[in-house]
């Protein structure tokens, strides 16, 4: 018995799914013809107050919209602003052999900063059969962890690229 009720539900379930979705759009439609509406009958109104103003109207309507969608998006633009003081701006990578007898320049000490300094150095350190990894956290362009010449020389170069 079951079996036999399973198609059933699922097909109305999909009619019902179908069903909503048809309202919705349905329910758009007619607030869109309303707000249509609404306009022409403020022309009608100016236009019996003042045929002179009806003239104007719409195109107060489109300075007023367009006023708002500029409003809009100098508010993104300053989310933008504030958000991108905090996005990593400078990258510095030295290269170099960490160890003697190993060649190739496979040690690495990578240097990603944002404007005011704080970041991290990713420092890898390659023995010739495995690397090692170390990162270190950067704060105003200083480390509370010691930095070697090496991971110096990246973050040196962060700076300077976030100057050019």
């Amino acid at each position: 018995m079951d079996g036999i009720l399973i198609p059933w539900v699922m097909a109305t379930t999909l009619l019902m799914f179908l069903a909503a979705y048809w309202i919705y759009q349905l329910e758009r439609r007619v607030r869109d013809l309303q707000d249509r509406y609404h306009s022409v009958a403020q022309v009608a109104m100016a236009m019996l107050e003042e045929p002179q103003a009806a003239a104007l109207l719409p195109l107060t309507q489109r300075l007023d919209t367009l006023d708002q969608r500029a409003q809009k998006l100098e508010e993104g633009f300053a989310d933008v602003t504030r958000t991108l003081a905090h996005t990593v701006q400078g990258i510095g990578i030295v290269r170099y052999n960490a160890f003697e007898g190993v060649g190739g320049n496979q040690s690495f000490s990578l240097a990603l900063v944002d404007p005011t300094g704080s970041g991290a150095i990713v420092t890898g350190l390659h023995n010739g059969t495995s690397i090692r990894m170390y990162a270190k956290p950067l704060a105003n362009w200083k480390s509370s962890y010691s930095l070697s010449p090496d991971e110096q020389r990246a973050l040196g170069a962060a700076r300077q690229h976030m100057q050019a």
